[in-house]
């Protein structure tokens, strides 16, 4: 039994927070572009990148970049794996909690840093109007664990998340499944408390879909 206080809706409480995955089997790292005049740029981390950098939700945990002139790389660490004394080594601080992109429902921890996002755009040649998205691959070294960032290959772009593709408190499921789910219930709970005045879930549903 799902009991939430406090809630503004009296129905679809379980739906109306789920975020959509874009990369399901892939560590991606998104780096934001220029968002205009005074308004900060984030590093975003998904969930596989954050599992690789041993990244947990509820802790602040630092990451260090390095760049690799000869084979034009960028690469992070989490900065617990670095063995040794760090000295003057500039680390950047992630989130505590998990935060929503800017353009989708997409959540994951993030690094609030415009110097670094130039930085990475400068070092690699890209261009600074539009958020750029790379894929963690492990750099092979016998002294660091780190990963570099590479640009995302064609092959890779077919395991993206459909669009019709919710992640729930139950998992992913497909759009009209969690409709027909929202609907069933309704009507149970309609059935077993008449007089309970209910608002429209799959209206909202729908319409939180197609703002998507």
């Amino acid at each position: 039994m799902n009991i939430v206080f406090g809630t503004k809706r009296l129905s679809n409480t379980s739906t109306r927070n789920a975020s959509v995955e874009k990369y399901s089997n892939l560590a991606v790292i998104t780096v934001e572009g220029i968002k205009g005049a005074k308004k900060s740029r984030r590093i975003l981390l998904n969930k596989m990148a954050s599992e690789l950098l041993n990244l947990e939700v509820g802790d602040v945990q630092e990451l260090i970049f390095a760049p690799v002139e000869d084979t034009n790389q960028v690469l992070i660490a989490n900065r617990a794996t670095i063995d040794g004394d760090s000295g003057d080594m500039v680390s950047y601080k992630t989130s505590k909690n998990k935060v929503s992109y800017s353009e989708s429902t997409e959540k994951g921890k993030a690094i609030t840093s415009s110097h670094m996002c130039k930085e990475i755009f400068s070092f690699l040649g890209k261009d600074e109007s539009q958020d750029i998205e790379f894929t963690l691959n492990e750099f092979a070294s016998d002294s660091v664990e780190a990963y570099s960032l590479d640009t995302i290959s064609t092959d890779e772009v077919e395991g993206v998340v459909s669009d019709n593709i919710i992640e729930t408190n139950n998992g992913p499921l497909e759009v009209e499944d969690v409709i027909a789910g929202v609907q069933a219930q309704v009507a149970q709970d309609e059935e077993a408390a008449p007089m309970l005045q209910r608002a429209q879930p799959v209206d909202m549903i729908q319409e939180w879909v197609d703002e998507e």
